[in-house]
């Protein structure tokens, strides 16, 4: 194992949703406990939304620069061929045909450009006709040339992915304060974002941010939607063009971190998964953490079926069954595997899992508990969110033995009903069992 890279990331955050105020350490194993409907996942979504969108905005620059361009590109061709005769066709199909077009100016940067651009208007001034198209290319050449401030761009991408994973709530109901959010990592500060009314209000980027990826586990299930999730968009992949928003009329749409997470997933394809154990790209302890979930499934891991489009449980070698016939525990344990697998966990990919113990019996929680601990052991970075006693003192438990209770912090989100606020417990969490044995409690003793 490589030598820990540490992060020491925070994430203070004031007014999100119904979080009235929250200062999460994520530096190895953290754990948010409380009752539903306080705020856990919401902490959850917003590091993700943060991660992928300061990870992906030149990504989406670059789309958005294309989509425009090839916008122009085609009002240019089918503007010209309106009024083209037989002559005039020939130049047009031969230097404005749209893909064609649209290669060389994306293949073409500086001088190259300009000369690419000058040779075009020569051709169409060639035409008695193409004044509008003249006029159409010089918006080209700036699209293309224009160096876009990092903020603005930056500013874009957060709030597709706040679309994608709030929608419209990310904001306080019915109230019109601003929303805060601060990340620091070390003595650096790396952002600091206001939100009011949903909509980005002001946004600093100060340095960039060490995290380069993020997962988030909402549900097993989704292992056996693959078929209707790949098919799906997200509001994050919202297209620029008309053209494009017409071709996704209709499409389901899913959350970006459902959708992501299945991609992920899918890349861990492979042959022969219970005899190939020795995946040579990845390191000694996650392969052993492979064999670590062979032990406690009593199978031979999850595989991924391009052609039948789904994954599979292997139960021995002669024996597997569909994703929908697998019991959700085992999925549970199948989509760690997958992941490490494909090795998208590493030092600087935050996993975020919510409430796992949904789908898992108190022996396997435990279990579950330990693979995790295992994982930051490995320096993976995990955010848990959970209000299952046993998860939480398995967690406390095996952070202890396992070497990283200095690594490890755990939060309690306490409601008033109205909001809530998200408390640093690692002192003291006993505070956590005390408030989820509240309600058996009171059944018993009244």
């Amino acid at each position: 194992m490589g030598t820990r890279k540490a992060q020491s990331m925070k994430l203070k955050i004031e007014n999100i949703g119904m979080i009235r105020s929250a200062d999460i350490k994520l530096d190895g194993l953290t754990v948010i406990a409380g009752e539903n409907d306080t705020g856990k996942s919401t902490v959850g979504k917003l590091i993700f939304s943060l991660v992928k969108a300061f990870n992906r905005y030149e990504e989406d620059l670059n789309e958005s620069k294309n989509s425009r361009v090839l916008d122009l590109i085609e009002k240019i061709y089918f503007n010209l061929r309106k009024g083209a005769d037989l002559v005039d066709s020939i130049i047009i199909q031969q230097e404005f045909t749209p893909k064609a077009f649209f290669k060389e100016l994306i293949d073409s940067q500086g001088d190259e450009l300009d000369s690419l651009v000058n040779y075009k208007i020569t051709k169409l001034e060639e035409l008695d006709y193409s004044d509008k198209a003249i006029n159409l290319i010089g918006i080209v050449k700036e699209i293309l040339q224009k160096e876009e401030d990092k903020n603005i761009i930056i500013k874009r991408a957060l709030t597709k992915a706040f679309i994608s994973e709030f929608y419209q709530d990310l904001s306080p109901k019915n109230s019109n304060i601003d929303s805060v959010i601060n990340i620091t990592e070390g003595i650096s500060n790396i952002l600091d974002v206001s939100i009011n009314d949903n909509k980005i209000k002001t946004l600093a980027l100060h340095d960039e941010m060490s995290l380069n990826d993020v997962t988030f586990i909402e549900t097993p299930i989704f292992l056996q939607m693959y078929d209707l999730i790949r098919s799906a968009s997200t509001l994050f992949e919202m297209p620029e063009s008309k053209k494009e928003r017409i071709s996704q009329m209709g499409r389901t749409r899913v959350a970006l971190h459902t959708k992501d997470l299945v991609s992920k997933l899918e890349s861990a394809e492979y042959e022969n998964t219970f005899q190939d154990t020795d995946f040579s790209f990845i390191s000694d302890e996650k392969k052993s953490l492979i064999q670590d979930i062979y032990s406690i499934t009593k199978g031979k891991g999850f595989s991924f079926s391009k052609e039948e489009k789904d994954f599979y449980f292997n139960k021995n070698e002669n024996t597997k069954f569909k994703s929908i016939n697998t019991a959700t525990g085992l999925k549970s344990f199948g989509i760690i595997q997958l992941l490490i697998q494909a090795d998208f966990l590493d030092e600087r990919s935050l996993l975020i899992i919510d409430e796992p113990e949904i789908h898992l019996h108190p022996k396997w929680q435990v279990e579950y508990a330990k693979l995790i601990v295992a994982l930051v052991k490995n320096d993976i970075p995990v955010l848990i969110t959970s209000h299952s006693p046993e998860i939480i003192q398995a967690l406390s438990v095996f952070s202890e033995e396992f070497g990283i209770k200095d690594r490890t912090a755990f939060y309690l989100t306490e409601s008033d009903g109205e909001s809530s606020q998200i408390n640093d417990v690692t002192n003291d969490i006993n505070k956590i069992f005390t408030t989820l044995a509240e309600p058996l409690h009171n059944l018993v003793w009244g």
